[in-house]
């Protein structure tokens, strides 16, 4: 049996894409465009300019012979219709854009927006002020340029008349977000902890809109394109496991084709060593990845089956694709389903591995240690821009051997989700349990029990406390012995710099007895004392202890230990951790690249 279905994408910040899927099931990631007019405008500008020209030609476009290629039509869209609103007064409207960005966007002086004298400033960036007066109705803005240029602009809006009230409506991207413009705001929905520092009075009291910083992306060509180094085939290739539902009795297999292949999504399974036995092909969904930047395969094919009513503590062969694997021509991998009761196992851990092959190396080591590992999680920074496929290509093939006999199941990071622009290539990549809080993406909140562990993937990317009642009524309901956490911003590194998830997760964790807490993100090695409230404890059965690793090789650096850390390691050594779990006992050993042991201890029940 097998499940069928069909991704779309929205991103993680609050504007609402409409979503449009095709016959064909298609994804776009080209430019990552929330409003479909700026997308079909810029697959326009793709096909055309990429005409006679090979990839270095395509890098040295500036915004001038951009602007060529335009025609009328494409050149309002770009203009105009990228962020507008209705207003039901007169307003100034105030175009603010960082100082840094060399260009201005072409459309400020051709729609008579004057630069005023007026900066405003937060920590990071200082903003120059473009103004102009529209009439009661509608106001249409256009795109920050054809670089990628982060910060991105966001905008004021106050009434012509004193006194008056403004009211926005109909706004595209939507729904929009209005603050009020002053001193403290925040501007960017992806870092809400950058607000604003300087606030021009005559701004002062205005309508704030914020956005995010990577919007830009949405209309980038300047620098924009690219080559995967594994373009897809009509040979099946990345085959990559994870879990989506039960792991005793079901297995999710993803796999990549080019658009032409002739093979169809197919997949044949056996139990392993039944050579006499016959294969069982089993047809999947597939779904069309498309990356208009993606110079060389910017169209691929992702295919998914999920395997049900699998036999517990089985081990299984499988080969993806059509024709006789009995004969050869077909790579045959395999998998295990989990035992019906629980066993010791052994999982492995890793963080930050960003696509890089150092990553691969200590996975490898670690992998050799424990060749039975059931399955690896990755605490987020998969890749270092998770809107780029060819980025994902590149894990995935370093990390072929084994995502094709072990699954994957991860929690998400800053980078796989950058700028704010949204989750949809992870999710696509990666069937995940579906059965984390209402309302929030599928696959990026959700629990795994294997045997005597219960394993919780959260998600820093979105809201922190809105995944609270649901991380509550995980942890209440848990039977398991064992209990581990995996997000990607640790509360716990040299520094505190994560108050709310100690407040919303941490206070969870010390009331149901979290074991072992697995984050990354600040590229050191930390394993803490016991904690509860913040504070030492006595053991590991009266706290919870937190852990900070970094798969890839970095350089030395120094720092003291804050007092709660037992041990800090920031010699730059890329590592990889295998848990081995049983009932009473749960031990850990990181391993670097060349097999030796970097840290280890041991928990008891």
């Amino acid at each position: 049996m097998m499940n069928s279905f069909c991704f779309s994408k929205s991103g993680t910040w609050r504007y609402a894409m409409p979503v449009v899927l095709l016959a064909a099931c298609v994804i776009s990631f080209a430019g990552y465009a929330e409003v479909p007019a700026i997308a079909a405008v810029m697959d326009e500008l793709m096909a055309s300019l990429s005409a006679g020209r090979d990839l270095d030609a395509m890098a040295s476009l500036d915004t001038a012979a951009i602007l060529e290629t335009l025609n009328e039509e494409q050149r309002r869209i770009l203009g105009t219709a990228y962020w507008h609103f209705d207003v039901d007064v007169p307003v100034v409207v105030s175009v603010v854009r960082d100082t840094a960005q060399q260009e201005a966007p072409f459309w400020l002086e051709e729609q008579g927006f004057k630069r005023t004298d007026m900066t405003v400033r937060n920590e990071n960036y200082t903003y120059e002020v473009w103004q102009k007066s529209f009439p009661a109705g509608h106001v249409g803005l256009g795109i920050n340029g054809f670089d990628r240029h982060r910060p991105h602009y966001f905008v004021g809006v106050g009434a012509q008349s004193p006194g008056q009230t403004v009211t926005i409506s109909n706004a595209v991207p939507a729904p929009q977000e209005v603050y009020v413009f002053k001193k403290g705001a925040t501007v960017y929905l992806d870092w809400t902890d950058l607000v604003l520092e300087e606030v021009p009075a005559a701004l002062e009291g205005h309508l704030l809109l914020p956005t995010i910083r990577g919007r830009a992306r949405e209309a980038e060509f300047i620098g924009a394109f690219r080559e995967t180094l594994y373009p897809a085939s009509n040979r099946p290739d990345m085959a990559l496991l994870t879990w989506s539902d039960d792991p005793k009795t079901t297995q999710t297999i993803q796999w990549r084709t080019a658009t032409n292949a002739t093979a169809p999504s197919r997949l044949q399974f056996r139990v392993k060593g039944a050579s006499d036995a016959p294969w069982t092909p089993v047809d999947g969904a597939s779904v069309e990845l498309y990356d208009r930047n993606i110079v060389n395969d910017p169209r691929v094919l992702w295919h998914t089956v999920t395997l049900e009513g699998l036999r517990p503590g089985t081990v299984y062969e499988y080969a993806v694709g059509d024709g006789n694997p009995d004969e050869g021509d077909m790579l045959i991998s395999e998998f295990r389903t989990a035992p019906e009761a629980p066993e010791s196992f052994t999982f492995l851990w890793m963080s930050d591995t960003h696509n890089r092959p150092d990553s691969a190396a200590v996975l490898s080591a670690a992998w050799q240690k424990h060749p039975d590992t059931a399955f690896l999680t990755i605490s987020g920074d998969l890749v270092g821009t998770g809107q780029e496929r060819e980025d994902w290509d590149l894990m995935f093939r370093n990390f072929a051997p084994f995502l094709r006999e072990r699954p994957l199941m991860p929690s998400i990071g800053n980078h796989d989700a950058i700028d704010g622009l949204g989750s949809g290539l992870y999710r696509a990549l990666l069937r995940l349990p579906d059965n984390g809080p209402e309302g929030l993406h599928q696959g990026q909140t959700y629990s795994l029990r294997y045997g005597d562990l219960l394993l919780i993937s959260l998600d820093v990317t979105e809201e922190i406390a809105v995944q609270r009642p649901w991380l509550e009524a995980t942890l209440r309901d848990a039977d398991a012995p064992w209990k581990v956490a995996v997000l990607h911003f640790p509360p716990y590194a040299l520094e505190r710099e994560y108050p709310e998830i100690e407040q919303e997760w941490g206070t969870l964790f010390d009331q149901y007895h979290v074991d072992v807490a697995l984050s990354g993100h600040v590229h050191h090695y930390l394993r803490t004392f016991p904690l509860k409230a913040g504070k030492r404890v006595a053991s590991p059965a009266e706290g919870t202890i937190y852990l900070i690793s970094v798969s890839i090789d970095g350089p030395p650096e120094g720092g003291e230990a804050p007092e709660y850390a037992e041990i800090v390691r920031r010699d730059g050594f890329a590592t990889c951790t295998a848990f081995t779990v049983s009932k009473d006992r749960f031990v850990m050993n990181v391993y670097k690249a060349d097999g030796t042991i970097y840290d280890t201890f041991t928990l008891t029940k």
